[in-house]
């Protein structure tokens, strides 16, 4: 997978190569985020909506100000001073610390319309509370928060993720697999879609797998020996644990890693203090943040309650919760047993047993919500998903088919990883004007994985290997609707086809040419 003599420099073509990759980079993606209405839409998730956009706003709104969260208002957000930073205090009732004597006039508003609340739908019990950072650049680029989206966060992300690649690989000497990779994942139009076209959270698996690809090529092609080496898994782990506050899909790339660590050509002791430093430091940043959001929590409670507001006082959570996607995606394949893709069924499936095993006496609602309240305020319906004893029970169907039939579950993992093969997305070479697809099959990653292991080709065998963290929501979690369009493992497998068959172009026309491959 070297590069071919012709993309061979010394230290200057590198740098000059380097350079002239990324501006060429940065104009093509740029040209694609200009036109989104041309990117085909056929290739975008449609399984939920992974950001309340309107709502987080208002969440913004104070936060961007005040730095004080969760708080928003109750009512439409024309009420606050969307240009005014003092009005975000003075509707906390907060003095600004910033406010000097020559403090800009009061804007002409109704402050008294201005009802703090701290939950707005279900956004602190849907979890992932770290959406609200993604918000910042677009804020910054336009001086404002009115409107903050995550469009701006999302187009920095996505080229910022090739740029690390191509430089990355480039400096290995790969520039051909890092070039065709890119080129590759760069005209994916799952990506296109999900990061330049849409104000949504569900491009990040990818864009995050190739950055940390990019951060962990050296060791992968074995050019990092030092012991510098050992804070490579403590910034892995803090930055997937961060990233993991926005959203768990992108953290996954951790059992890559991890897999990774345990590969590397290296004695047994160095390859499990890699794996332990990445879980310390992945658990210790996720323990951090949860400090952090219970004590913004606190603080907003405090607020709000002083303020006449509506406080939360029910519980909450820092995640999705688990055992309600696990039971909701069986609804693929597992339709025979009682499972749906649907989160009303599972309520009505988890709610009745948690009363008959616990005595409770929770009563289903026409929505999300239960018809109970948290407190006898009456303030907050509870969402199932709260609840540890609905947990519980979901979890002990899950769980307790699976034990009853091992061969049932092994059916479904296998039919989900068929739909993986079977519709992953094109590949596909985009420019602004159009697209052109390639003939390719999924399928081949199989016998290539096999093949190069086979050979103990350890670091081709890791490098096809590396995005299989971005299917494993779908083979683990649910499969239908879109959710195969978040798979990159075939980009990665295209692009190593590339290397194979330009140095077997090589060999070939040396034999043609009567010399052997040995004689040159």
């Amino acid at each position: 997978m070297a590069d071919p003599p012709f993309l061979r420099f010394g230290a200057r073509g590198s740098i000059a190569f380097v350079l002239a990759g990324c501006v060429l980079i940065a104009v093509w993606q740029a040209e694609l985020m200009e036109r989104p209405h041309q990117i085909n839409r056929l290739y975008q998730s449609i399984v939920g909506q992974g950001l309340y956009g309107d709502r987080v706003q208002k969440y913004f709104y104070f936060f961007y100000y005040t730095d004080k969260f969760p708080i928003s208002i109750g009512g439409p957000s024309y009420n606050l001073g969307w240009e005014w930073r003092s009005e975000a205090w003075r509707a906390l009732g907060l003095p600004d610390p910033e406010a000097g004597e020559n403090s800009p006039p009061r804007p002409r508003h109704n402050q008294n319309d201005v009802k703090l609340i701290m939950e707005d739908h279900t956004v602190l019990r849907t979890g992932d509370l770290g959406k609200i950072f993604l918000l910042y650049p677009d804020a910054w680029i336009k001086g404002t928060p009115f409107r903050a989206t995550v469009r701006w966060f999302n187009r920095l992300l996505g080229v910022t993720s090739l740029l690390a690649l191509f430089v990355s690989f480039s400096l290995l000497n790969h520039r051909l697999f890092g070039s065709a990779l890119v080129l590759l994942l760069g005209s994916n139009p799952f990506q296109l879609v999900e990061l330049y076209a849409k104000n949504n959270i569900f491009g990040y698996p990818i864009a995050v797998a190739s950055l940390m690809l990019a951060l962990h090529a050296p060791l992968i092609l074995g050019r990092w020996r030092s012991v510098s080496v050992y804070a490579l898994p403590l910034v892995t782990g803090a930055f997937l644990a961060s990233f993991r506050q926005v959203r768990a899909e992108p953290a996954l790339v951790i059992l890559s890693i991890a897999a990774t660590y345990l590969l590397i050509p290296a004695g047994w002791r160095r390859r499990v203090a890699l794996v332990a430093l990445l879980a310390l430091s992945a658990t210790a940043t996720s323990a951090a943040w949860g400090h952090y959001w219970q004590a913004k929590f606190d603080e907003a409670h405090e607020i709000v309650s002083a303020r006449g507001g509506v406080t939360f006082d029910g519980d909450w959570n820092l995640h999705h919760a688990l055992w309600h996607s696990l039971w909701c995606g069986l609804g693929d394949f597992g339709q025979d047993r009682g499972y749906k893709w649907n989160d009303r069924a599972g309520y009505r499936y988890g709610i009745p047993r948690v009363n008959a095993r616990f005595g409770t006496q929770y009563r289903l609602g026409s929505g999300h919500s239960l018809r109970n309240y948290y407190t006898k305020a009456r303030k907050h319906r509870i969402r199932a998903e709260t609840l540890h004893e609905y947990s519980v029970v979901m979890r002990d169907k899950v769980i307790g088919d699976i034990r009853e039939d091992p061969v049932w579950y092994a059916s479904v993992i296998a039919r989900r990883l068929k739909r993986v093969l079977s519709h992953a997305t094109p590949i596909r070479l985009s420019l602004a004007t159009g697209y052109v697809d390639l003939p390719f099959s999924a399928w081949l990653f199989i016998p290539a994985l096999g093949w190069v292991a086979f050979l103990r080709c350890w670091d081709q065998f890791v490098l096809l290997g590396f995005y299989a963290s971005t299917s494993v929501t779908t083979v683990a979690v649910y499969s239908g609707h879109s959710m195969p369009f978040n798979s990159a493992f075939h980009l990665v497998l295209f692009a190593v086809f590339v290397c194979w068959a330009a140095h077997g172009g090589r060999e070939a026309w040396r034999v043609l040419r009567g010399r052997s491959p040995a004689e040159s």
